[in-house]
């Protein structure tokens, strides 16, 4: 099987807007309500999904055809044979003791997760088929580096006494907390961001999309408030 190509657009699995105001409903949540995005929630998720892309591309290694009706299935066993065999992923295995199988991920994340995977398993045909426990095992798993990502990179900027989450803080946290394999990859499309031309969404603003592909957003008001 061929691995998974990392071009997605954006504008398929979320609305610029209400990604700006989950950002902002957590940023409240932890006290930081006077915080500005920058271009912050872009890029948290364009990392995850690069993130989930690449373990779902290593899984591909452990698939095998099923006799019975010729998928070639993603099963949970194989996402905690990954996490537990590959060094890559050592930061995800504390995640795995607080899973629970009853209870859903997929709404607490801020992208629409299923239709990315449901364009992942389509670059296969009808053969790659993600269980649905697969699927929330995975949510999981990307819920939690989501507020990893976010949680470190508040206390980063908070250190430095400035109230601006932007690219650059994010793209540091990231490497101190995923594999450096990972972190590259994430780093190059990161790169491509310029922090200084960013589309920034008021909160009575609806259904505005971007493209990931679109590194060239338009100005927007990105300046960090000085302390």
């Amino acid at each position: 099987m061929s691995s998974i190509s990392s071009k997605l657009n954006m504008s398929d699995y979320v609305v610029l807007s209400q990604l700006k105001k989950k950002m902002k409903s957590y940023l409240t949540e932890i006290g930081c309500d006077n915080f500005k995005q920058s271009n912050f929630s872009k890029g948290l998720v364009i990392s995850l999904v690069i993130l989930l892309e690449e373990l779902l591309s290593d899984t591909l290694k452990y698939v095998v055809k099923n006799d019975t009706d010729g998928l070639y299935k993603i099963t949970p066993l194989i996402i905690n044979t990954i996490l537990n065999e590959s060094s890559k992923y050592n930061f995800m295995l504390k995640y795995l003791k607080s899973y629970s199988k009853s209870i859903k991920y997929h709404e607490s994340v801020f992208f629409n997760i299923k239709k990315v995977l449901d364009n992942l398993e389509s670059k296969y045909g009808a053969k790659l088929m993600v269980e649905p426990e697969t699927k929330n095992m995975l949510s999981y798993i990307i819920l939690s580096s989501q507020y990893d990502f976010i949680n470190l990179t508040v206390n980063m900027v908070k250190y430095a006494k400035k109230r601006t989450i932007s690219i650059e803080p994010l793209n540091h946290s990231i490497r101190f907390l995923v594999h450096e394999d990972i972190y590259a990859k994430i780093d190059l499309k990161l790169d491509s961001m310029d922090d200084e031309k960013v589309v920034e969404v008021e909160e009575d603003e609806s259904d505005e999309k971007v493209v990931v592909e679109d590194d060239s957003d338009s100005d927007s008001d990105a300046d960090e408030e000085s302390t």
